[in-house]
């Protein structure tokens, strides 16, 4: 092979590779995760209650002794709203509120899409959460989406950051009864 056809080949396979993840489902956004990690949520079905999509890995007991943010690798687009990921750290470090048993893991949180408010609908955030536990290892992958609705507001000074921020916080608790 001429070196000018394997310069133009690596190239062309990295895009039909991405084009496949994305035209099978999985987000189009920024993200945490590997291209086997990928794979695996794709897999996923969606839920009715919780999380939209999560994965556990094999042996883990749904118990960790503290949520602990991850700053360096949690993320936001910049249709977000700027607290967005401030509300979210805020909520996350309520679940450690109640006592739990276990390792530490480190939560990093990826705002891939926001759909800003518009005439007749409401901001939508897109979320994935990754949870590793301090060798690196991903312990628990959760994406979803959270509609910013009135009937999620607590009162009507809520802002869309605080509303998103208290449902994910609402769907860690159910979903890993704390």
């Amino acid at each position: 092979m001429n070196s000018s056809f394997k310069k133009l080949h690596l190239p062309l396979v990295s895009v039909i590779l991405c084009g496949a993840l994305m035209a099978s489902g999985f987000h189009d956004g920024k993200t945490q995760l590997t291209q086997e990690e990928q794979g695996v949520v794709l897999g996923l079905k969606e839920k009715e209650k919780g999380f939209e999509k999560v994965w556990k890995a094999p042996g883990f007991t749904g118990k960790w002794q503290l949520l602990k943010w991850d700053g360096d690798h949690s993320w936001a687009v910049p249709d977000a709203p700027g607290d967005l990921l401030d509300h979210v750290r805020e909520e996350v470090g309520r679940v450690n509120q109640t006592p739990g048993e276990g390792e530490n893991l480190f939560l990093s949180t990826t705002v891939y899409r926001f759909k800003k408010q518009g005439l007749l609908t409401n901001p939508v955030g897109y979320f994935e959460l990754v949870a590793r536990d301090r060798q690196g290892k991903t312990v628990w992958i959760a994406l979803d989406h959270v509609k910013s609705t009135q009937a999620l507001a607590n009162s009507m000074a809520d802002s869309d950051s605080q509303i998103m921020g208290r449902e994910l916080y609402r769907k860690l608790r159910e979903e890993f009864s704390r």
